[in-house]
């Protein structure tokens, strides 16, 4: 799991001039749970996987080198899902690209992969006339153009920045500034949210105020999306 960034992680970075009039999120971690998640909700139901998951050390664990590196920015995130892909593949006698890997996660229950409480924030911003947008580096590389428009809850987005189509992926500033641009609002009107430490940072230097998801546990995050937007929180479901 990444290092948390240099503040709690129910707090937001940046500033914001005055109320915020936009929400922009990254796709996995955020609305989708991340494969790290994934990863082992497969291996209860592919068994051939565990032992490759247990000589990793755990996926995204301190003792995975490879997501070590990753950290490190010595290694893409693109390239770390390859290999994981290629690995848990041969485990279970296929040939897995990270498409593959991406098609056998999303398998799984909608309630497996899908954030309820993001799509219910994302549902709440539209209810409330604010601009709704997505900023992924993957998701149409790792689902296919096909999946994504089948999506229901993608259709919510008024704009979606996918850098799989682009080529400008995140955290290069340009990314950051397309996405305002795509919104169509001030950076400091936009409440952006990311899994991962460097986005938050690369999206607070644009101007906006940036906060971190962590993996296994984003209810505070959501919270503190829904205060910045002035969004009234909601009632705990028992079921999720």
């Amino acid at each position: 799991m990444p290092p948390a960034s240099g503040l709690p992680v129910s707090e937001a970075r940046g500033r914001a001039a005055g109320r915020q009039m936009g929400l922009l999120l990254d796709i996995g971690g955020v609305v989708h749970h991340t494969g790290v998640r994934l990863a082992g909700r497969l291996a209860e139901r592919e068994p051939a996987m565990r032992p490759v998951i247990e000589e990793i050390g755990g996926i995204a664990s301190d003792r995975d080198e490879l997501w070590q590196r990753v950290l490190r920015h010595q290694v893409t995130e693109r390239e770390y899902w390859a290999q994981r892909a290629a690995e848990f593949g041969a485990a279970v006698g296929e040939t897995w690209d990270t498409r593959a890997m991406m098609r056998r996660f999303y398998e799984l229950p909608e309630q497996e992969w899908l954030c309820a409480t993001t799509v219910e924030l994302m549902a709440d911003a539209k209810a409330a006339g604010l601009r709704l947008g997505a900023l992924t580096n993957d998701m149409t590389a790792f689902h296919g153009p096909e999946w994504v428009a089948r999506q229901e809850h993608l259709k919510l987005f008024d704009v979606i920045v996918d850098a799989s189509l682009t080529g400008v992926m995140k955290p290069d500033p340009r990314a950051f500034r397309q996405g305002v641009a795509a919104l169509g609002l001030p950076a400091g009107q936009i409440v952006f949210l990311d899994d991962m430490p460097w986005n938050v940072e690369g999206a607070s230097r644009a101007g906006m105020t940036a906060v971190r998801v962590p993996w296994d546990d984003p209810g505070p995050a959501i919270g503190t999306a829904r205060k910045l937007l002035r969004l009234p929180p909601r009632p705990p479901d028992d079921n999720r």
